[in-house]
């Protein structure tokens, strides 16, 4: 099933201006006013995704004394680091997100997905399928993963959307954000070491104290970079994809009348409306040259997934969205070091959320005209603020 991918979508990102501008390194200003460079072509952004030229770590450190934030040090999360720091902490909690481990979840995804559902069912028509399904599938996923009890999940929604938060918060209020998911997360540590359970916090403790390869608070630091990275891109994502589908009744049926399409319509809507459209910025160590265009040192360059994946290079006939496509080499996950450590729950996720959505809703439609429809523009994380269906 194939359709050109139309206009009807919110496609850009505050981030940078005019991430389709022709020619693979453009310069543009970035949300804070600083002139950068966007890579807008798919060899040019696993260049800069992979050459250690381009640091995400330099890129959050204070510039000005006038700049009082401090997303370094014992607060860094995984994306605000580089190797080998980076490549340590990672390798301790891949294990947690590898094939086997996803696929041991994925009895207790289904239950998830089927208990939104039917409450979603319960509830409605009409419905919001942002409240229903799509925050809370990948914040409850995650936070069985890592031990959360449920009635703590709302405030760590809340955390994690303030923390991401481009614009908004002042701050001081992202800072005790991150300070108050820390002292979560250190005193859940404490817990766990005294009393063992059956999840990732409990596991990470016993790799530090047979290995000692990471601290007690790179174990937190872990954990909080984990919660972020499990929830706003996926939740994002999911409320995109069914609003591409919905717009596009034809698209949604075929996914009712073949499930077995949905593997691959994943794949097609994680690249042509991907919920990061540019990529966390990174900063020029030195002076270097991409795709032709001179990037002095110092100069803050960003990836857009959104234009890299509607590469003419790549992928054949970019603009047409194919829920059948093979081929899909997107770089909505990233690429080299930092390639997301959940790509394989968040594609389980989905999967599972879109099968059983088709499935047990076949005429699920738009209760609002989509041009209603708000969208975050304040995150790195971009979806709908609400999406109200009927059916």
């Amino acid at each position: 099933m194939s359709e050109p991918t139309g206009p009807e979508e919110p496609g850009d990102h505050p981030l940078i201006n005019d991430v389709r501008t022709p020619g693979p390194v453009v310069r543009v200003r970035m949300l804070s006013g600083d002139i950068g460079y966007a890579v807008t072509r798919a060899a040019e952004a696993q260049h800069v995704l992979c050459d250690p030229a381009f640091s995400s770590a330099a890129t959050f450190l204070p510039r000005a004394p006038a700049e009082p934030r401090e997303p370094v040090g014992s607060s860094r999360v995984l994306f605000e680091m580089d190797p080998p720091e980076h490549t340590r902490l990672r390798r301790a909690v891949a294990q947690a997100f590898n094939r086997r481990r996803v696929e041991a979840m994925r009895a207790g995804i289904a239950e998830v997905v089927d208990g939104l559902l039917d409450d979603t069912a319960a509830g409605g028509p009409p419905a919001d399928l942002v409240q229903s399904l799509c925050a809370p599938l990948p914040l409850t996923d995650i936070c069985e993963l890592l031990g959360v009890p449920r009635e703590d999940r709302d405030s760590f929604r809340g955390w994690a959307e303030t923390i991401m938060a481009l614009r908004g918060h002042s701050p001081p209020e992202i800072d005790r954000a991150r300070a108050a998911i820390q002292r979560y997360f250190v005193d859940l540590v404490a817990a766990r070491r005294a009393e063992p359970a059956d999840d990732l916090v409990s596991e990470l403790l016993t790799v530090r104290d047979r290995e000692e390869r990471i601290s007690e608070a790179e174990l937190v630091r872990l954990a909080i970079t984990l919660l972020i990275a499990g929830h706003g891109p996926t939740m994002n994502q999911l409320a995109r994809s069914v609003y591409a589908l919905l717009t596009r009744p034809d698209m949604y049926a075929a996914l009712h009348r073949d499930p077995e399409l949905v593997a691959t319509a994943v794949e097609e809507l994680l690249r042509t409306v991907p919920s990061v459209p540019v990529g966390t910025p990174r900063l020029a160590l030195r002076d270097v040259e991409v795709g032709g265009v001179p990037i002095p040192a110092g100069s803050t360059v960003a990836v857009s997934s959104l234009a890299a994946n509607r590469d003419p290079a790549l992928f054949a006939d970019p603009e047409v969205t194919d829920l059948g496509r093979i081929d899909n080499r997107h770089l909505t996950f990233g690429h080299g070091p930092h390639f997301c450590i959940g790509a394989q729950l968040a594609r389980t996720e989905m999967r599972m959320a879109l099968a059983a959505l088709t499935r047990r809703f076949p005429d699920l439609r738009l209760a609002v005209p989509p041009e209603s429809i708000r969208w975050r523009t304040d995150s790195l994380f971009h979806g709908p603020m609400e999406l109200p269906v009927t059916w």
